[in-house]
């Protein structure tokens, strides 16, 4: 067993099980890790497609990243009144989502990165639901 943190203040952690390496054991253990009651895996799997599986704040690929390391962070923090609306998660590498704990995105987030998540954001969630829900249809079963 393992634990992720999210983010100090946030939804803090989430259990799961080391998965092998296998496309399908990874698949499995996205769901296992990642699908908490808080959130759906199709519906993390369809946020990261949102922001194109890119960490917000630094830009790295997270394509083929350990699914450990693909975290969601949320803008405003569950404890300062956010929500877990999809318009207030992004997709985030483990190192950012821990750098930034609390820190209001204005202290954390240069204004260029802020008008990117705005605008990743806006976008409608429901075609990559679609892909996401047809991914997990096709793949776990």
């Amino acid at each position: 067993m393992y634990t992720v943190f999210v983010g100090k203040g946030c939804d803090r952690r989430k259990k799961g099980t080391q998965m092998a390496n296998s496309r399908t054991n990874k698949i499995a253990g996205y769901k296992k890790m990642n699908g908490g009651k808080w959130i759906t895996a199709q519906k993390r799997l369809a946020l990261n497609l949102r922001d194109n599986f890119t960490c917000v704040y630094c830009l790295k690929n997270l394509h083929g990243a350990d699914p450990r390391d693909v975290t969601l962070d949320h803008l405003v923090c569950r404890v300062d009144g956010g929500s877990n609306h999809e318009s207030n998660l992004v997709t985030a590498c483990r190192s950012c989502n821990s750098k930034r704990q609390d820190l209001p995105l204005s202290k954390f987030a240069s204004v260029e990165t802020r008008q990117m998540i705005r605008r990743n954001c806006k976008r409608n969630l429901a075609k990559y639901l679609k892909l996401a829900k047809a991914y997990f249809s096709n793949h776990v079963g």
